[in-house]
């Protein structure tokens, strides 16, 4: 994302209207990650306040700490064609609509003759 049109705010300020937003952020070891945000945890840990972050799809978490930056496509901002998830792309189905029955049911195929030849596959030359 270009930095321009982003909107970063501190991992304190996470509310769940957050939810559903592509968002990056940088772990402990300085990589940067992006993903649409499905639910969070927020816990402290000797002491200190740890956010685990966990994507939509497919499920995976990240685990980052208090004064961490997160960054997202604002709604206002344009998308550009070279932004590989603006927050304006809609989230595929997890699983495909169930497909209603078609009635009445196509009618079996005829049964095809065979013979002991039609089972044995013809030698290579």
């Amino acid at each position: 994302m270009t930095p321009d049109a982003m909107a970063e705010r501190p991992i304190e300020d996470l509310a769940p209207d957050w939810i559903g937003l592509t968002v990056e952020v940088e772990d402990e070891h300085g990589v940067t990650v992006g993903f649409r945000l499905g639910r969070y945890e927020k816990s402290t840990v000797d002491g200190r306040p740890v956010w685990r972050l966990f994507s939509e799809q497919p499920s995976w978490s990240v685990t980052v700490y208090g004064g961490t930056k997160v960054r997202w496509m604002p709604a206002s901002a344009p998308v550009s064609q070279t932004v590989p998830y603006p927050h304006q792309q809609p989230v595929p189905a997890a699983h495909p609509a169930p497909q209603a029955p078609q009635y009445p049911a196509p009618p079996p195929s005829a049964p095809v003759a065979r013979s002991a030849q039609s089972w044995v596959t013809p030698p290579r030359p």
